[in-house]
């Protein structure tokens, strides 16, 4: 673990605000230190390593056509990024309003996704967005054996990097192509998806700082929900929420993230779990997206998911926020309902996006879950001045 990192093992949600020895920091360079120090420990333990632009990017057309009654032009982009050992190919959706817009440059959405329902894309166009999805499966197939024979563990055989790492790396691809298109305004770019997707959009917006909205949806285990702490509602039925150890487990999904993290979330011989002894937790996930923005949208019946221990971990985040003096640039958003990414969050996402980065009246409310903020799952708070 890096020397810059001062931690003790807790049950409560890790104290970012500590410095290396021990004191606490009290400056906003000292943050972007510890930010660098805990970006380093995620490759090491937790995402892999990942490798950083490919040496070229190209571009081809595959189909254009309208649809949504006409509304929508979709476009499909095949990407070709050139590896250290092979080329990385993979497809790009590109869905925008069939009207030339007013504004002249175009804010962009990146879901990490396949496929997306029509009205969410009517809705995004309308609205002004061009919507850029990503096809995985021949880049980085989700399977744990066919994931090493695609094209990012072929073209980058030397790094550590697990699956959620190389989705988040194609998503940041999707950028630097998005980078060369002359109406798009890539300062005002969002990066979202749902559940595994979640963790992979957080794990982009975490690295690449071109994401200027993070937007994970039911990210859960591995994403914004603590590792720590779990339950639903209202913190009650503990054991219905998914653990590190569990969703690491060999038979499920292993290759997601790093192995030896896997090992805290696994009961010992005394049947004691140690996530206690990790030296992160989600909070620190979402931490180190400041200054810019995040939005989470989550179901309140997504059990599994972990409301609660999201929930805590949006609020230890969100001190890193006002340390910075940018609390507004973090927020979240809780409705009824199960594992779902619905159009209401995506309502929820748009405008939030439309008020930080395009200067729009916000027209949608977010709540949390509950209407009294519960900071139970750690004591400490934002240090009271930060100076520049």
């Amino acid at each position: 673990m890096s020397e810059k990192i001062h931690f003790e093992p807790t049950w409560e949600l890790p104290n970012p605000f500590y410095k290396a020895d021990g004191s606490i920091m009290s400056t906003k360079a000292e943050w972007e230190e510890k930010r660098k120090a805990y970006l380093e420990l995620l490759s090491e333990m937790y995402y892999g390593k990942m490798p950083g632009r490919p040496q070229t990017l190209t571009a081809s057309e595959l189909s254009n056509e309208t649809i949504c009654q006409n509304t929508v032009c979709h476009k499909v982009v095949r990407l070709c990024a050139q590896g250290e050992e092979a080329p990385v190919f993979f497809n790009v959706h590109v869905y925008r309003e069939a009207v030339p817009c007013e504004e002249k440059l175009i804010p962009v959405v990146i879901p990490a996704a396949d496929t997306l329902p029509e009205e969410i894309i009517s809705m995004a166009a309308e609205q002004g967005f061009e919507i850029c999805s990503f096809e995985i499966a021949e880049a980085a197939p989700d399977d744990k054996e066919k994931i090493w024979e695609g094209g990012c563990a072929k073209a980058y055989p030397g790094y550590t990097w697990r699956a959620l790492a190389m989705w988040a790396w194609l998503q940041s691809r999707v950028i630097d192509w998005l980078e060369t298109q002359e109406d798009i305004d890539v300062a005002k770019t969002v990066v979202t998806g749902h559940s595994r997707m979640g963790k992979a959009a957080l794990c982009c917006g975490i690295y690449d700082e071109r994401a200027a909205v993070v937007a994970p949806a039911g990210s859960g285990c591995g994403g914004m929900a603590s590792m720590r702490l779990s339950g639903c509602r209202l913190g009650e039925n503990i054991g219905l929420s998914e653990r590190i150890g569990v969703m690491l487990n060999k038979e499920r999904f292993p290759y997601w993230l790093m192995e030896n993290v896997a090992d805290y979330g696994t009961p010992d011989g005394k049947n004691r779990f140690r996530e206690n002894e990790i030296p992160f937790d989600a909070n620190i996930l979402g931490a180190c997206v400041a200054p810019r923005r995040l939005i989470l949208v989550e179901g309140l019946d997504d059990d599994w998911i972990n409301p609660f221990g999201t929930q805590v971990s949006w609020l230890a985040a969100s001190e890193v926020f006002e340390f910075l003096g940018v609390k507004e640039h973090s927020a979240i958003h809780y409705r009824e309902g199960g594992h779902a990414y619905t159009k209401q969050d995506w309502s929820v996402v748009l405008d939030f996006t439309k008020v930080q980065l395009c200067g729009k009246e916000k027209t949608t409310g977010y709540k949390s879950m509950r209407e009294n903020e519960n900071k139970a799952g750690y004591s400490w708070r934002c240090p009271k001045t930060a100076n520049n």
